[in-house]
């Protein structure tokens, strides 16, 4: 008998075989089906040409949960946790992601939804983490009604708060030499020397992460074969990516200029009337300030992540606005029309990434638990709470 809700264990050990391609195919096929609309500007998120390469991005392994009704002859519904490294308290632990849940609309309001939470919770409970953590977008008002409601089944999890989280859409091309800057003359003028980071910086940047992890909830944790591989959870990027920012010869901050294009796509399914007209207006002086980085609907925006970034405890404020006027001036030379940065909106360098022009994204942060699991209480450390390029 085939089972309508099937559990699926990945790790990077796995081999791809012909049922791999098939399901990996099938997600690629249901996300498209499961996008989520919006007046002002609808995007489709793509992993070309594999959604299990793409997947090393959130973590080392992944469990996932494919629901396949009988009547059914496609992938109808699908929910993944992914297990990571980062810090908690101090210290490096194994935490969770709980991303991709999609319901085809023909099924959302059945039972398939608690026998896919069934499943997630058995993973839960077979490889328990420190801690599980999701985002929602905050636009998506019927997911978050839905999940902040208080369960009374004891299959369906619980989602509490933590933070909202901020991603801010730099677009990298505009009017003037000082676009996207806001200020004519940097406020941080010889604060600090920055370069792009060397092989030879590695094991100071690594002591950077573990440093700023004592007191920052979330930050990633990376061995020296992250770096130097370019493999798994860093994947394309390599150490001459970082920027670094150095005082008296120490490093107290560092920030990526990440490519992940290669594996995620980011498409414009439709424009608001009022952005169209806006996009139109910006091209017709494009001889003047360039051409509108917004894409027309059906292309694809091409973006850059700022992401992963790390500042020593103590530096946020007079270190963040520095690091990122050097990671825009990095990413305009990488020829990308937005770069993307992401932060939680309790960090004490919150305030200092208004110092660029950007379009505000926002999501919120939930911790997932269920009754008989831990909860994590954040609200003694730094909430770093997670890096853009894992969500």
């Amino acid at each position: 008998m085939v089972r309508s809700v099937e559990p699926l264990h990945l790790n990077s050990k796995n081999q791809f075989n012909k049922k791999l391609w098939k399901i990996d195919r099938e997600i690629r096929q249901l996300i498209t089906k499961c996008q989520m609309p919006s007046d002002f500007i609808e995007l489709e998120f793509k992993t070309n040409p594999s959604f299990f390469s793409a997947l090393n991005f959130h973590g080392h392994s992944h469990d996932l949960t494919l629901i396949r009704p009988h009547k059914f002859d496609c992938l109808a519904g699908l929910g993944i946790r992914s297990i990571r490294k980062a810090y908690l308290n101090g210290k490096p632990e194994q935490i969770g992601y709980l991303h991709h849940l999609r319901l085809l609309p023909e099924i959302r309001n059945s039972l398939y939804l608690v026998r896919g939470y069934r499943v997630i919770r058995d993973f839960f409970q077979q490889n328990p983490a420190k801690v599980t953590l999701t985002s929602i977008l905050a636009d998506n008002k019927h997911a978050i009604k839905t999940l902040e409601k208080k369960q009374t089944n004891k299959f369906m999890p619980t989602y509490t708060r933590v933070s909202r989280y901020l991603t801010s859409l730099i677009p990298l091309r505009g009017p003037g030499k000082r676009w996207p800057f806001k200020y004519r003359s940097p406020e941080f003028s010889h604060l600090f020397k920055a370069r792009l980071l060397e092989e030879s910086d590695i094991s100071n940047l690594i002591k950077l992460f573990q440093h700023a992890g004592k007191q920052n909830d979330g930050l990633p944790f990376f061995k020296t074969d992250d770096l130097k591989n370019s493999k798994g959870l860093l994947q394309g990027l390599k150490v001459r990516d970082f920027v670094g920012l150095f005082a008296n010869n120490e490093l107290i901050a560092a920030g990526a200029i990440w490519n992940q294009q290669p594996w995620k796509q980011i498409i414009v399914n439709k424009l608001h009337p009022l952005l169209k007209f806006i996009t139109r207006l910006w091209n017709l002086g494009q001889n003047i300030w360039q051409k509108c980085p917004v894409p027309n609907a059906g292309e694809q925006v091409n973006s850059i992540l700022l992401d992963p970034w790390v500042i020593k405890p103590g530096y946020e404020k007079k270190a963040m606005p520095e690091l990122l006027y050097y990671l825009v001036k990095q990413a305009q030379r990488k020829n990308a029309d937005f770069a993307a940065i992401g932060i939680a909106e309790k960090h004490p360098a919150f305030s200092q990434v208004n110092t660029v022009f950007s379009l505000p994204y926002w999501s919120i942060i939930y911790q997932v638990h269920w009754p008989d699991s831990e909860i994590y209480d954040f609200s003694q450390n730094i909430p770093y709470l997670a890096n853009l390029g894992t969500l």
